[in-house]
């Protein structure tokens, strides 16, 4: 193996950025079949009631890691920890606890072809917002996010995802009789930011087919072609990321779906 120190970052970077995105598409988001079907809401954590009944957490436990769940023990709804997603001050604030290898999710159910997906969110140095959008992915033939980001104080990630190998491929035949995943997360594209830390934004996500479009803040800061965006979209999600050393807080506030069709 390469003993290149700058390999093992960049090994250690596409590892937890691949963990982000199998937490955001976790079976244990709100199913689109569990909620009454909209195509517009919006919520401003005002009520704890409203985020019982229509978000869904989920998360790994660090007291079940062990050699099968090296990510410990995925627990969902009723079995999360409350830490992890709570309303303070009218916001939802998720933490990243360091003795978790990997931080928590929250997710809402969606329904709509193109849509724009609008919020607050705050981040800390050293912090990440994850938001992802999720739908029956066609290459991937499952339900995976459709539309993935992470954004930090400096840059703005889209990432996707692709098959390891062809769905008709003898390869892809072996991984599914093994019940493995033929699927390959990556980062598509990145761009250069500067948010302040611990200070509110304001986010847009427009997919329009399969073309994304993001703003923070009114400005246009990362577009993207998607593989699947224009999926019909089941759910949203949200999720925080630390640097594994101390409790980091990520925040969403005035969150709101709306379809973009005929607009």
């Amino acid at each position: 193996m390469n003993d290149n120190p700058f390999d093992s970052v960049r090994r250690n970077v596409v590892l937890r950025a691949a963990l982000t995105a199998c937490l955001l598409a976790s079976p244990f988001a709100v199913r689109a079949e569990d909620l009454p079907k909209t195509a517009s809401w919006t919520d401003d954590f005002s009520d704890v009631t409203t985020l019982a009944k229509h978000w869904s957490s989920y998360g790994f436990l660090a007291a079940g890691i062990d050699a099968k769940n090296p990510l410990g023990k995925p627990v969902g709804a009723k079995d999360s920890r409350p830490e992890w997603w709570q309303i303070v001050d009218g916001a939802l604030r998720g933490q990243n606890f360091p003795e978790e290898k990997h931080g928590s999710g929250i997710s809402r159910d969606v329904v709509g072809q193109d849509v724009r997906l609008s919020c607050r969110f705050k981040i800390p140095a050293g912090g990440m917002a994850a938001i992802g959008i999720r739908g029956p992915n066609p290459i991937l033939e499952k339900v995976f996010n459709v539309v993935s980001l992470h954004i930090r104080t400096d840059n703005i990630v889209a990432a996707d995802n692709d098959v390891l190998h062809p769905k008709d491929s003898p390869e892809a035949a072996e991984l599914k009789k093994k019940g493995e995943w033929n699927r390959k997360f990556y980062y598509a594209k990145k761009e250069q930011i500067s948010l302040a830390p611990e200070a509110w934004h304001d986010l847009a996500v427009e997919v329009r087919g399969k073309e994304l479009r993001v703003l923070i803040d009114a400005k246009p800061v990362l577009s993207y072609t998607t593989l699947c965006g224009d999926a019909p979209k089941t759910s949203i999600g949200f999720g925080v990321g630390g640097n594994g050393k101390t409790v980091l807080a990520t925040w969403y506030d005035d969150v709101s779906i709306e379809p973009l069709e005929g607009k």
